[in-house]
């Protein structure tokens, strides 16, 4: 889509913000960075904030598995120039890319919804429902606030037995952290849910970011992240 809609000649890719902050570092050509929430080494939207206060010039756009309007509050108040959602359909992502490219902000109309709920797209809860109960109870647990040992105690088994649930639940949800992890448990409907599970509250200071695809269009260089 970058390259074949956008007219992008060159979308570099990055595993981790701080490779994302060394790209950008070495090469000022850049023009935009997406971002996902998810990526390694975020720490919550302080990271973005301080990417704009670094880069004023530099375009961050935040796609995003999960949705709800708090947190594209937060994101809009750390400077970011775009948020938008994955589960967007193609021809919806390209008008948001072209917006942010002219140099407009985007946000999804949820945005201006009071009432609006956390979206958690289908793929996401499809994968939470094959979780095993054990490991429903661990992510739990784990997005409560709950460290490994206290898990441990709670469920009477091996801290290091908590590690290898917590990898293979990320894994099986396609997530890198407790808060994406937690978000699609939120997901489920209370049918859905494991006898005995424990369905965590997202605390604001424990909401975290998630980062992709950085581009450029027109000929100047753009920086995406990884999956």
């Amino acid at each position: 889509m970058l390259r074949r809609d956008l007219g992008i000649d060159h979308v570099a890719e990055a595993g981790s913000f701080d490779q994302v902050l060394n790209a950008i570092a070495q090469d000022p050509t850049i023009a935009m960075v997406t971002i996902d929430l998810d990526l390694p080494g975020m720490r919550g939207l302080e990271r973005i904030r301080q990417l704009r206060i670094d880069y004023p010039q530099l375009r961050v756009v935040i796609v995003a598995l999960m949705c709800d309007r708090e947190t594209m509050l937060d994101a809009l108040c750390a400077g970011i120039h775009g948020y938008i959602p994955k589960h967007l359909p193609s021809a919806e992502m390209l008008v948001a890319f072209r917006s942010v490219l002219a140099g407009q902000i985007y946000v999804p109309p949820l945005v201006s919804d009071l009432s609006a709920k956390r979206i958690v797209p289908r793929a996401v809860t499809s994968r939470a429902q094959r979780l095993t109960d054990r490991q429903f109870k661990v992510l739990g647990l784990l997005a409560a606030g709950r460290s490994n040992k206290e898990i441990a105690r709670a469920l009477c088994i091996a801290e290091g037995t908590v590690k290898v649930h917590i990898t293979a639940a990320f894994r099986t949800l396609g997530v890198h952290n407790r808060v994406s992890a937690a978000a699609a448990l939120h997901g489920l409907s209370e049918a859905q849910m494991m006898p005995g599970t424990v369905v965590p509250v997202l605390l604001s200071h424990e909401r975290a970011a998630e980062g992709h695809n950085g581009t450029i269009a027109n000929g100047v260089k753009a920086f995406p992240l990884a999956n």
